[in-house]
C-alpha cells in the first residue's frame, strides 16, 4: 500500500504536511488545497512526477502498520532517489540511494548505507555504519563506520563486478517495485 507522504520523527505524517514540504522544494502551492481536502497528496504527487518535480511516499504493510517498510524520496532537479528501508522499531537500517545515469533517466544505485543498532536497544544507538559506493565500471569501496570508538576501517573491493543488477528504470507514477527491491544479489555477495 502506498500512502503519498513522508516518514518524519518515526511517524507517518499528516499529508498536508508532507504537501507543504513538497511545496517548498518545489516552489509550488498545494498545501491549503490538500489541507481543505480539494486535492489529495496522491494528486499533488502525480503532477509533480509528471513535471520533474520532488516528491515522496511511504510503502506501508498494510493501512494499520505503525511504521512503513520504508519510505522514498524522489528529487527529479537533483536527479536523485533515496530508498529508506525501516525496521520493527520505526529506525532506518538501510539506504539505497539512487542517481540518474543516462539519458532515457535510468537509474545506477550509487551508494548504500547500512546501520547495525545496538541489539536488544531500541534506541537509535548505533554498533556501526556500513558506506558502500559503487561506480558503473564494476568497482566499490566501503567504509565501516564505529562512532562509539570514534574509528572507521576502508575497504576496496579488489575485482570487478557484475554491477548489472544495480540499474533501474526510472519508475513510472505508481509503478515503484524496482525502486523499493530489498535484495540485490551484487549486494549480498558483497556484504557476505
Amino acid at each position: 500500500m502506498i500512502k503519498y507522504t513522508d516518514y518524519f520523527r518515526k511517524k507517518v505524517r499528516e499529508e498536508y504536511l508532507a504537501v507543504g514540504c513538497w511545496d517548498t522544494w518545489n516552489n509550488t502551492k498545494f498545501e491549503k488545497k490538500v489541507e481543505k481536502g480539494k486535492l489529495t497528496s496522491e494528486e499533488v504527487a502525480k503532477y509533480n512526477h509528471e513535471h520533474l518535480l520532488g516528491y515522496e511516499f511511504c510503502v506501508l504493510h498494510s493501512e494499520k502498520s505503525l511504521y512503513p517498510y520504508c519510505y522514498v524520496t524522489i528529487v527529479p532537479r537533483n536527479k536523485h532517489v533515496g530508498v529508506h528501508f525501516i525496521d520493527n522499531e520505526g529506525r532506518t537500517y538501510l539506504k539505497y540511494l539512487f542517481d540518474e545515469v543516462k539519458e532515457d533517466r535510468t537509474l545506477f544505485l550509487e551508494e548504500v548505507w547500512f546501520t547495525q543498532y545496538i541489539a536488544g536497544n531500541s534506541s537509535e544507538d548505533e554498533e556501526y555504519r556500513m558506506h558502500f559506493a559503487f561506480d558503473q565500471d564494476g568497482n566499490y569501496a566501503a567504509r565501516k563506520y564505529i562512532d562509539s570508538k570514534g574509528k572507521y576501517e576502508d575497504y576496496e573491493g579488489n575485482q570487478k563486478l557484475d554491477f548489472s543488477g544495480l540499474y533501474e528504470k526510472y519508475p513510472e507514477f505508481g509503478q515503484y517495485e524496482g525502486i523499493i527491491q530489498l535484495e540485490r544479489q551484487v549486494l549480498n555477495d558483497i556484504i557476505s
